[in-house]
């Protein structure tokens, strides 16, 4: 008897299992199907990203070996051309080489211009900033003092990884401008909020005792020439402060 009640129970679940799977077995065969087509898209555009990396590292690598020879403007023509089929971290750093390489030229304007491409195409913040400061760096030989000062507030802001640094380059370019009160207070900010850079504190500070001299005894001219120069490229980096 007990076997047969067994028997029973067994049919009655395989029957209503039969009715499950005929009711929900095209949802589940299609479910299966999608989620394989999806990690065999996944798997593709990870083999299709490693190939187009493997390719701009190449022709990354021709241009800089032309650069190295001399060549550079055919070291430009290839840092430009990979620039607009490489990934984003790529075609920001070959624009950046080839800004380098114009500054190296004489072509100022040139350098600016594509250091602002490069800073559209960087993705991460870090290395967008570091290419809008360069180019106006560039501008502050320029002398171009107005743009200076609207790029530098872009780049001036409590979340930035350079704000030390753009905010020197402001103070610079107000007082090359003759807003004297601003460029004090900035170079005062620079020389005494913690966590300045050390290299922009010590500067600033200098900066502030110039000014201050040229309040006391007006038309120091010598002392103005006397600010130090402002670095393309500082030596020091975000990392070392106080």
């Amino acid at each position: 008897m007990v076997d047969f009640i067994n028997e029973v129970e067994e049919e009655l679940r395989s029957d209503k299992y039969n009715v499950l799977l005929r009711k929900f077995g095209p949802y589940i065969v299609g479910l299966l199907v999608i989620i394989v087509a999806v990690a065999g898209f996944m798997e593709y555009q990870k083999y299709a990203s490693s190939k187009k990396a493997r390719a701009a590292s190449a022709t990354y690598s021709e241009a800089v070996e032309l650069a190295d020879n001399g060549d550079l403007q055919a070291s430009i023509k290839h840092f430009i051309a990979l620039s607009e089929v490489a990934p984003a971290g790529y075609a920001g750093l070959s624009l950046s080489r080839a800004a380098g390489l114009k500054v190296q030229l004489g072509d100022f304007e040139g350098a600016v211009t594509l250091f602002d491409r490069s800073a559209q195409a960087f993705e991460t913040r870090l290395h967008k900033d570091l290419s809008s400061l360069k180019a106006a760096y560039i501008l502050m030989d320029l002398e171009r003092y107005d743009d200076v000062k609207i790029r530098s507030a872009a780049l001036d802001t409590s979340d930035a990884p350079f704000q030390d640094l753009a905010k020197e380059l402001s103070a610079h370019a107000s007082l090359k401008t003759g807003d004297t009160k601003t460029a004090k207070q900035n170079f005062t900010y620079l020389a005494n909020t913690p966590g300045v850079l050390n290299g922009v504190k010590s500067r600033a500070k200098q900066a502030v005792s110039l000014i201050n001299a040229n309040e006391t005894v007006p038309n120091l001219d010598a002392d103005v020439k006397a600010l130090p120069e402002l670095e393309v490229v500082p030596a020091e980096t975000e990392t070392q402060k106080d």
